[in-house]
């Protein structure tokens, strides 16, 4: 058995948003045709394996339950879409260190529900998995559910708190022990069927967004909070500076509580040779499909639209079209490398999650180039020679 004890230096870490769709990180029919197939098992177990070997920390699978708009599907973004506990289950089969991270929705799966799958999940990968707890809070995933109406933000996050705290229960107790939980949103009462989960006292949780109500949940009941690396370094500093104040307010470690940035990676041989390949990805964007996307972004945060302010609309759909807006970093693996020292250095962010535009083992494995240079920098060891801590 192989247990993932938290690292606490300074050294970067790299996960992987997995590919559970054909072009997941960005709206290009281009792009999802050349991607490999998606429901091909052995294209996910090559390249896991393959990550694994380059020095990646983990393997985050998003998930949601509906489908993404006519526009979306047509270019190969969002559909089909991999559901989360099972694919990940697979890829936890198929591998021996790396970490994989699961999306399972607080709102949708009662507490007892998410506590016997992440259970199972760490048992399968030995102390290797992680859990993405959504609020969830999509109209659309609502309807499917047969629910009449949004929850409101507040009650949102009282039930993600409360449901986290029940799913830790149950985690805690020992064999045969009976867990009872009464409370505003959930009760349960029982023993429930093992295993328990590898890591104690718990599995590593992520939550993604740090708004206030968001960052208040994350250092009460997680472990990270995930947000995406904008071109405003101090935008993501403040942020980081934000979460590390109400960790040490109540009580935790600010290292224990992390923020996990997104960001996308362009490689070349040349930084001429990098560009122009971003270039293609940027001319391959679909602008019906990517549009709805780029509106919501546009019309919802301050953030970006004082980054893409000044751009032409079909630039900004683009921008936002390949990466959601997150950072790309272009250039060569020294190049890249010397970006993400840079990022750290200004935002203390040290934990990455990469959105591979193109994915496969040979886009995976090239990702060493980064990590060797980053180690001549003092920046990154390979996590085997760490342990392989989240």
């Amino acid at each position: 058995m192989t247990l993932k004890a938290r690292g606490s230096d300074n050294y970067l870490r790299f996960g992987i948003m997995w590919p559970n769709t054909m072009s997941q990180n960005i709206t290009s029919r281009a792009v999802a045709e050349a991607n490999p197939d998606v429901l091909d098992l052995r294209s996910h177990v090559v390249a896991a394996q393959s990550a694994e070997s380059a020095g990646f920390d983990y393997l985050f699978f998003a998930d949601t339950y509906a489908a993404n708009a006519p526009a979306n599907i047509a270019a190969g973004h969002g559909e089909p879409r991999l559901y989360a506990p099972v694919w990940a289950a697979a890829l936890l089969a198929a591998t021996e260190h790396i970490g994989v991270v699961t999306t399972l929705h607080m709102r949708y799966l009662p507490p007892v529900v998410i506590a016997r799958l992440g259970a199972n999940l760490d048992a399968l990968g030995g102390g290797r998995w992680g859990w993405n707890a959504v609020p969830g809070a999509k109209a659309s995933e609502h309807a499917l559910f047969g629910l009449s109406e949004e929850t409101d933000y507040e009650r949102r996050y009282r039930m993600a708190r409360e449901s986290i705290r029940a799913v830790k229960a149950f985690w805690s107790a020992g064999t045969g022990d009976r867990v009872d939980v009464e409370g505003e949103f959930f009760g349960a009462s029982g023993v429930l069927a093992g295993p328990r989960p590898s890591q104690r006292p718990y599995p590593p949780i992520f939550n993604p967004g740090v708004s206030p109500a968001a960052m208040d949940l994350i250092v009460a009941e997680a472990d990270y909070g995930f947000t995406a690396i904008v071109d405003d370094l101090e935008e993501v500093a403040a942020t980081a500076r934000a979460l590390s104040e109400r960790a040490a307010a109540a009580g935790r470690d600010p290292k224990s509580v992390e923020i996990a940035g997104s960001i996308a990676v362009v490689l070349g041989d040349t930084e001429s040779a990098a560009e122009a390949n971003y270039r293609d990805y940027l001319d391959s964007v679909d602008l019906e499909a990517a549009e709805g996307f780029a509106s919501f972004f546009l019309n919802s945060s301050s953030t970006y639209q004082r980054l893409f302010a000044g751009m032409s609309k079909d630039d900004q759909i683009r921008r936002i079209g390949a990466g959601a807006g997150s950072t790309v970093l272009v250039g060569t693996p020294e190049q890249v490398a010397e970006r993400f020292s840079e990022i750290r250095t200004v935002t203390g962010v040290r934990q990455f999650l990469t959105l591979p535009f193109r994915w496969g083992p040979d886009e995976f494995a090239a990702m060493a180039d980064v990590f060797t240079a980053l180690r001549r920098r003092g920046d990154w060891i390979h996590p085997s020679e760490r342990g392989w801590t989240w």
